[in-house]
């Protein structure tokens, strides 16, 4: 897969999948309080008790993508999720013109590339390569929604970690195929005290030293009674650390969108 395609498809699984942008101002001291302490039980009803099951999300987002040292890019796109089912992005540069079209469903993933006139099929064996790690759906759609991975807890921690809440997970991945072996994966979720939201996330897979996903929730937004990330920021630390900023324009809750994802006959099938 060609260097363009790779950056493409990155930048739209993690937008369309997950740092924030601080405000200079002058902070009035505050007073801090000792923060209760709780178990992980209550903790973690309480931040699943925050979740509000939606059907439909589409959003205007602002994404800046930057790998390595090299000067970051900037990006406008359209994306629409349907609940446990697909993930839809419209990525379109500068100039105006939709340049690509993401599908992400929850066993495959599609890339269209206009500007180029060909597209991608494949599995998400395809976004483990771009990532250095394993992904799939389940962990995309939790991320953007600015919830916790749910898989099966083996062990757990919790505890006061700077005027925070923390917990920590030991899961276990489901297998994807026959050929995959179990995965252990870590989840480590830094919560507000006061709303339960989360704040910060990190994943890491066992048996994978030095690679990790951050995510970043620097502000929220309610809509229509739904609490969704409005501001947030990824960070990946694989062979290159990249950083995705996304911000979050005009979101609306629970109206049904299509999906298209129409190949031309034209266009070229990658590899």
């Amino acid at each position: 897969m060609s260097r363009n395609y790779r950056i493409l498809l990155l930048i739209s699984v993690l937008a369309g999948g997950l740092f924030f942008f601080p405000a200079c101002r002058s902070v009035k001291p505050l007073v801090r309080k000792t923060l209760k302490e709780m178990s992980f039980d209550q903790l973690y009803a309480k931040m699943e008790k925050r979740k509000q099951p939606l059907s439909f999300l589409s959003a205007k987002l602002s994404i800046s993508y930057q790998k390595g040292n090299k000067e970051p890019v900037q990006f406008r796109a359209q994306m629409r999720l349907k609940n446990d089912s697909i993930i839809w992005m419209s990525i379109v540069p500068a100039m105006g013109i939709e340049a690509a079209r993401v599908v992400l469903t929850t066993d495959s993933v599609k890339l269209l590339n206009r500007m180029k006139k060909n597209y991608v099929l494949g599995s998400y064996h395809l976004l483990d390569s771009l990532m250095h790690t394993s992904i799939n759906y389940d962990i995309l759609q939790s991320l953007l929604l600015g919830n916790n991975v749910g898989y099966l807890l083996i062990d757990s921690t919790a505890k006061v970690d700077k005027q925070q809440y923390l917990l920590e997970m030991k899961m276990l991945m489901p297998v994807r195929d026959s050929v995959s072996g179990s995965q252990f994966l870590t989840q480590k979720i830094w919560l507000n005290p006061e709303t339960f939201n989360i704040k910060a996330l990190l994943l890491s897979e066992n048996g994978m030293p030095g690679k990790d996903l951050q995510i970043f929730y620097n502000k929220y937004q309610k809509i229509n009674g739904y609490t969704i990330p409005l501001k947030m920021q990824i960070i990946i630390n694989a062979r290159q650390r990249i950083i995705i900023s996304i911000i979050f324009k005009k979101a609306e809750i629970n109206i049904p969108h299509n999906f298209p994802f129409i190949i031309p006959g034209k266009y070229k099938k990658r590899l």
